[in-house]
């Protein structure tokens, strides 16, 4: 205690400096370290790119597009919800059916269906007769009576049907659609086999109309042969085989689609149904051959083609199990029709 006229002692105020100087000291030590502030305008930018690219996306898949426009979400469901709730839920690494794929596919059907009607085609034949083995395998299958031959060249016409439905009406429709309640996967199904076919189609329709091979029934005709169907149409489509090209193409989309996806949900069965469409289309195929309306090459031919089309074009755009690679060419090439005086047919127009 100071005395009595003593001035205070500065004692306290130099020890309350040197606490605040020791508290000023201790929070610059344990002050956290700055966080560098990220503009929130960053991340409104950020998720409006992400947004769009979502949206660029879903406006590319047809099906999705399709679904928003009609109010019907169940027709286009995400991976996580096919995955919780279905057998064989179509996967997300899977590119889906896209609206250039629809461009094409129909361009191409309007090529097809104009290629039936085009008044310049002609008919006479260009190849006679024919190639390595062809006529050694004709003298060993071909049936002897006329009967015989339409028997069998009517029940090829049914079971080729049989197998072009089977990838539509079982494994999209009743099995993955109906039974599974999966319309996104059976809608991609279903679209995929479609441009499939569309795709074989117009290779046979294309070579077909160049090739003009005549069938070897028809050299019959030639010799004399009196019988209901040499006077018809179709006498130079033999090469290549019709029957065997949509009778593969369907065996091939019906293996792709089952070794890809559980569709029957039993390894077995989906075995089976490869096994069984395939046996099919070798069936309807010899059966062509049977009946005198095409030679082995014509068929095997067709199956080479109808393979390609049904399994390794889908396979390479959709279940190669990774987003196929953009397509920049630097011109772009559309089928059109191409229509002018006392001239008909197709042209392919391109532009860059």
């Amino acid at each position: 205690m100071a005395a009595q006229g003593e001035p205070p002692s500065a004692e306290p105020e130099v020890s309350r400096v040197e606490e605040t100087s020791a508290t000023t000291e201790t929070t610059a030590t344990t002050a956290p370290a700055q966080v560098e502030m990220v503009p929130a305008a960053n991340y409104v930018a950020g998720a409006s790119e992400t947004s769009t690219q979502d949206e660029d996306a879903r406006g590319e898949d047809v099906m999705a597009s399709l679904s928003d426009v009609i109010g019907q979400p169940e027709l286009s469901q995400s991976p996580a919800e096919q995955r919780s709730r279905f057998r064989a839920p179509w996967r997300p690494e899977w590119p889906r059916y896209s609206f250039d794929e629809a461009v094409l596919t129909i361009g191409l059907g309007v090529i097809l269906i104009a290629a039936e009607f085009l008044p310049t085609a002609s008919f006479a034949p260009n190849w006679r007769g024919g190639l390595l083995f062809d006529n050694g395998v004709r003298d060993a299958l071909r049936l002897n009576t006329y009967n015989e031959r339409e028997g069998v060249r009517a029940a090829s016409d049914a079971l080729m049907w049989i197998n072009i439905a089977f990838p539509f009406v079982v494994d999209a429709f009743l099995v993955t659609g109906l039974g599974d309640g999966n319309w996104d996967a059976a809608f991609q199904m279903g679209l995929i086999s479609l441009e499939a076919y569309v795709v074989s189609l117009v290779i046979w329709r294309v070579t077909a109309l160049f090739a003009r091979r005549q069938r070897p029934v028809d050299g019959e005709c030639e010799a004399g042969d009196t019988s209901p169907h040499c006077n018809e149409r179709f006498a130079t489509q033999s090469f290549f085989s019709n029957h065997a090209v949509n009778a593969f193409t369907g065996a091939a989309l019906t293996c792709l689609h089952h070794s890809n996806m559980p569709v029957f949900g039993d390894v077995g069965w989906d075995a089976t149904a490869c096994i069984s469409t395939t046996l099919l289309a070798t069936l309807v195929s010899a059966m062509r051959v049977m009946s005198d309306f095409e030679y082995l090459t014509d068929v095997l031919t067709g199956a080479a083609i109808g393979w390609l089309s049904g399994y390794v074009l889908p396979w390479l755009l959709h279940y190669q199990g990774g987003a196929r690679p953009e397509l920049n060419l630097p011109i772009t090439i559309v089928p059109a029709p191409l229509i002018g005086d006392q001239l008909y047919g197709a042209q392919v127009v391109g532009y860059f």
